[in-house]
């Protein structure tokens, strides 16, 4: 179909405008990266640099040496990758049984989840129960902890109520048990809300510090980011004249050095997931 003249313009004005909005997106993550990597003396000129004439990797190079970071970012990577399949494996099972109208306490039991989103005991009596169940210093108090929430569980449970009923009823009447038509139907058929769960906690996951300076006294149990915030105190610990002016520098170059360290993942893993994260954000969404 031939397009008027005005829907020309429309469509030069709306990706002329989409354009505009991406780049204004993208710059302060592009300004933080030459940030990192600008040498001492352009860093100090205190100038916005969009083309750096010249590119050092020092405070790359300072986070990567620093003691216990790459066993640090390893168990990061192990407790992000381990956590978010259990969260979301365990979130769709009992959304799963929620389904159900049969099911024994369904209803109480549902109650009692709503109330956990309104109400909690605090960090004193959370650190009390991790540390009667042993967790202290212990790393699977990054699995256990906070595995489950009442908001993610309400999610997934809109999901398995959205998906046809028919064929439930068609592989139970061939012989599934619930078992098997969770594994071999629900699961596969659950990609978005997978995609969603799986996305938003990771990402909580992935920059989670206050778990480790909380309940972790050993430093080998330390994840990135209290090591990042480690490195990010001892380094503002500064000294007079210009090894001051050097130091406070560095330290901001190691700052933005640090948003990249902790982003990136992130970035790299969230294109893969695009397609079932945007299906899965409408969940819940009125359908006409």
């Amino acid at each position: 179909m031939k397009k008027s003249l005005g829907d020309k313009i429309f469509n030069v004005v709306n990706i002329t405008f989409l354009i505009l909005v991406g780049l204004i997106m993208i710059f302060p993550f592009y300004y933080v990266v030459i940030r990192s990597i600008l040498p001492y003396e352009y860093a100090v000129k205190s100038q916005i640099v969009l083309f750096p004439k010249a590119v050092t990797f020092s405070s790359y190079t300072q986070m990567f040496g620093y003691n216990g970071m790459g066993r640090a970012f390893l168990l990061t990577v192990a407790v992000t990758v381990i956590s978010s399949v259990l969260h979301v494996l365990l979130s769709l099972m009992m959304a799963y049984g929620f389904s159900k109208k049969d099911m024994p306490g369904g209803k109480i039991i549902f109650g009692m989840l709503i109330v956990t989103m309104y109400f909690g005991g605090g960090l004193i009596p959370s650190y009390l129960l991790n540390k009667a169940l042993g967790l202290i210093n212990n790393p699977l108090i990054y699995i256990v902890g906070g595995v489950l929430g009442a908001y993610d569980i309400i999610l997934a449970l809109a999901f398995i109520r959205s998906l046809p009923l028919e064929i439930e009823e068609a592989a139970t009447v061939d012989g599934a048990t619930y078992v098997g038509v969770f594994f071999k139907i629900i699961l596969p058929m659950s990609m978005p809300i997978i995609a969603t769960l799986g996305l938003f906690f990771a990402v909580g996951k992935w920059n989670d510090w206050f778990t480790a300076m909380v309940y972790m006294n050993d430093k080998k149990w330390w994840t990135l980011g209290l090591v990042i915030r480690d490195i990010l105190i001892n380094n503002n610990v500064n000294k007079n004249g210009t090894e001051m002016t050097r130091d406070l520098l560095t330290s901001e170059s190691m700052k933005m050095a640090t948003i990249v360290i902790s982003t990136v993942p992130i970035i790299i893993v969230y294109p893969f997931l695009q397609k079932y994260f945007t299906k899965g954000m409408l969940i819940g969404a009125v359908k006409c």
